[in-house]
């Protein structure tokens, strides 16, 4: 007599997608501070910089992450610790040999109402990310100043299968990262009353773990 083998099925997720986010506790001393400093940085400016693919979205040297100051040690710290958990998750074990090393580089920007950037990527980059330092107030339809992370399965997107973009709400002390090849973009700033401020930032490493 034979016993008949029910064959083993399996659905198996491929190809995922790593994404950080932290919310920090003690952001309210030292997201002032930043404040203060990216201001007055562009205020400095001769002319202002336009952020490359970006609406009324105005940008800082890239230098950000230099400055000599108790704040910008502090965000430096809270990045390194997005740089580990991403490293980690994506390279494992190898993650050591990245997170001993520096940060690459940094820039703050600032929208106005209306301000956008477009879907881009950071195809040059290993890791990018953004810290929230002043969402804005006020509040539009739909999601004001949202950040949107796109699916990369654009062939997904095309069949119409895919959940659309993951959207992010900018709020103060709110670190995100994710790999710099996803399709990432801003929607527009709803708020009249003030700035919304944040780090854009990027890490690159090399095929032998080193970053760059």
């Amino acid at each position: 007599m034979t016993t008949a083998t029910v064959p083993q099925r399996t659905v198996t997720p491929i190809w995922p997608t790593p994404v950080y986010t932290a919310d920090f506790d003690d952001a309210e001393e030292f997201n002032p501070q930043l404040r203060e400093l990216i201001l007055a940085a562009q205020a400095a400016q001769e002319k202002p910089v336009i952020l490359p693919g970006g609406i009324d979205a105005r940008k800082s040297s890239e230098d950000i992450l230099t400055w000599d100051h108790p704040a910008v040690d502090w965000l430096r710290g809270k990045i390194m610790g997005a740089v580990t958990a991403m490293a980690t998750d994506m390279l494992g074990a190898a993650a050591q040999d990245i997170t001993a090393r520096p940060l690459a580089e940094g820039w703050a920007v600032t929208y106005i109402k209306g301000a956008s950037l477009r879907p881009h990527t950071h195809h040059s980059t290993s890791i990018a990310g953004v810290y929230y330092i002043d969402p804005g107030t006020g509040h539009g339809g739909g999601d004001p100043g949202f950040l949107q992370l796109w699916d990369p399965r654009s062939t997904a997107i095309a069949r119409g299968v895919s959940p659309g973009p993951i959207r992010i709400q900018p709020v103060a002390g709110r670190m995100v990262a994710f790999p710099g090849w996803l399709i990432h973009q801003v929607r527009a700033t709803a708020s009249e009353e003030r700035l919304r401020i944040c780090v854009a930032w990027n890490v690159s490493y090399t095929a032998g773990g080193g970053m760059r």
